[in-house]
């Protein structure tokens, strides 16, 4: 895969995790109304910490993602440890689906983020090509 394309890839990625995050953190009520069968009660400060949090930290890898896109000796880390994340995050929301606390909108965007995983270690394990002018 070349420059151009895993800089677009992790550019949407960035676009994913930020607009994703943001609106979770805007309004919760709506994002978790839309994504799960049961409810959240953030007048719990404990559960309102760690519902920012998780948001929050989507939000940085959001960040991280739009970095690696115009740092490119950064790129691979990034892409593996995202991708790693997002393979994890896909078989987590396959399970909320599966036992019936996660509706259909949490397993799309599990799946989502699996396929941002795929292109993530295709990015990541692309045999290197020598930029133009560059011996090889």
């Amino acid at each position: 895969m070349n420059e151009f394309w895993q800089k677009r890839i992790l550019i949407v990625a960035a676009a994913w995790n930020v607009f994703g995050g943001t609106g979770a953190l805007l309004n919760p009520a709506n994002h978790f109304g839309s994504l799960y069968a049961g409810a959240l009660s953030l007048q719990d400060p404990l559960q309102l910490f760690f519902y920012r949090c998780t948001w929050i930290n989507v939000i940085a890898w959001g960040g991280a993602y739009l970095l690696a896109a115009f740092l490119p000796a950064t790129r691979r880390a990034v892409l593996i440890a995202g991708g790693a994340g997002k393979l994890v995050y896909f078989l987590a929301t396959v399970s909320l689906y599966s036992s019936g606390i996660g509706k259909t909108g949490i397993l799309a965007a599990g799946l989502v983020d699996l396929c941002l995983a795929v292109l993530f270690a295709a990015a990541a394990f692309a045999p290197r090509r020598a930029a133009m002018g560059e011996p090889a």
